[in-house]
């Protein structure tokens, strides 16, 4: 399948490529301001199926919003008219059509513009009253609150806001990407006379500017966010995609000594944290136990023997493992634990904690291994 996407170079035309470039079988035509009407000519004899994406959204003059959408669409119509082109369209339009301002009366009169070329040639049109878009590759300073806050708190830049508890309705690029790719097939999500972005999130802008500066105020720089809610995953994500390549590689806070090294590598509010420890040949490490906090050990280099032992009856227990098979010990509370580096090499460990540590209420007991006979499992 041929497909022409118009805006090829611009938010959604940028994502939408990523995405067709998974699909089987598509070449994609590029229509961008650096293209000709020769090539909107050859593309429009070609193409099978057209995303129109191209539009104005910051003109100089308030009467380019009319000429650049609503003229540039009749121009592409034309096109397909003279080539006797068929192709369904998809038209991305916004939910300022809705409102009585130069940018949604020109997205207004393309869709009006649409929808006749439609009735008139029977040709399928679905159109998307898109909502705010936020997500990787949006220009800052240009149309996205979110980009641009993004860009700049990456960038210590300061941000404002006049209110905040203005609230805004939002999609996520690849919500919005996925939706598009499942138009090919005709499994656009419909409602009423519009097709729609299923995922839409309402939130104000004030609580959106909080978590923009937490993800860059986090504790060691090893916090993560609540990555269990929908949108402060995708907002960290697009967060992500404007810090300087150069400032994405991070030092961790090490602990090193004559056994090896201890650094934390995330944490977590809602799930504990991640650590990495390497120990050094015929070291034990550990010794202790805890009542509430619970781990979970994974050696992925080395060979280890993990002994359990509990704090009441002293009865014992022990795993050997190693990096030639992958498995992981959940350490229960209550019992006395230590993992002893058996082998000749470095031992390196992954450990899971349900909480965070915290130095002035650790959980954490020392207590001297008994010599009872320890089960072997």
């Amino acid at each position: 399948m041929k497909i022409l996407i118009t805006g090829s170079n611009g938010f959604v035309g940028k994502n939408l490529r990523s995405h067709l470039s998974l699909v089987k079988d598509i070449e994609i035509f590029e229509f961008h301001r650096g293209s000709t009407l020769k090539d909107l000519d050859k593309y429009t004899k070609e193409c099978d199926f057209i995303y129109h994406l191209a539009g104005v959204n910051r003109p100089k003059k308030l009467k380019e919003f009319m000429e650049g959408n609503h003229g540039f669409t009749s121009t592409l119509l034309s096109y397909l008219s003279k080539n006797n082109n068929k192709s369904p369209i998809v038209f991305s339009s916004s939910i300022q059509a809705e409102f009585d301002n130069e940018y949604g009366q020109s997205k207004k009169a393309v869709e009006e513009l649409l929808s006749k070329y439609s009735q008139e040639n029977d040709i399928k049109v679905l159109i998307y009253r898109f909502p705010n878009l936020f997500g990787k590759w949006c220009k800052p300073n240009y149309n996205s609150v979110i980009a641009t806050w993004c860009y700049n708190v990456a960038n210590d830049i300061d941000i404002s806001i006049d209110n905040p508890e203005t609230v805004l309705n939002l999609a996520y690029i690849d919500d919005v990407c996925k939706e598009l790719v499942k138009c090919i097939e005709g499994k656009e999500t419909h409602e009423g006379n519009y097709c729609i972005i299923p995922t839409i999130y309402s939130e104000k802008l004030g609580e959106i500017a909080s978590l923009i500066k937490s993800f860059k105020e986090n504790a060691f720089g090893i916090m993560v966010p609540s990555t269990g809610n929908d949108f402060i995953k995708k907002l960290y994500s697009t967060y992500a995609s404007y810090v300087p390549v150069e400032k994405l590689i991070v030092d961790l806070i090490e602990h090193r000594d004559d056994r090896g090294v201890f650094c934390e590598l995330i944490r977590t509010k809602e799930s504990g944290q991640i650590s990495i420890s390497t120990t050094n040949p015929n070291i034990i490490r550990g010794g202790h136990y805890h009542n509430t906090k619970m781990e979970r050990f994974i050696v992925i280099k080395g060979k280890a023997k993990i002994r359990f032992e509990h704090v009441i009856d002293h009865s014992s227990f022990e795993f050997l493992v190693s990096g030639d098979k992958l498995q992981y010990v959940t350490i229960p509370v209550g019992y006395l634990h230590s993992i002893n580096n058996v082998g000749k090499e470095e031992l390196i460990l992954i450990l899971w904690a349900n909480e965070l540590f915290d130095v002035s209420a650790p959980d954490t007991y020392v207590m001297e291994e008994s010599d009872d006979q320890t089960k072997k499992l």
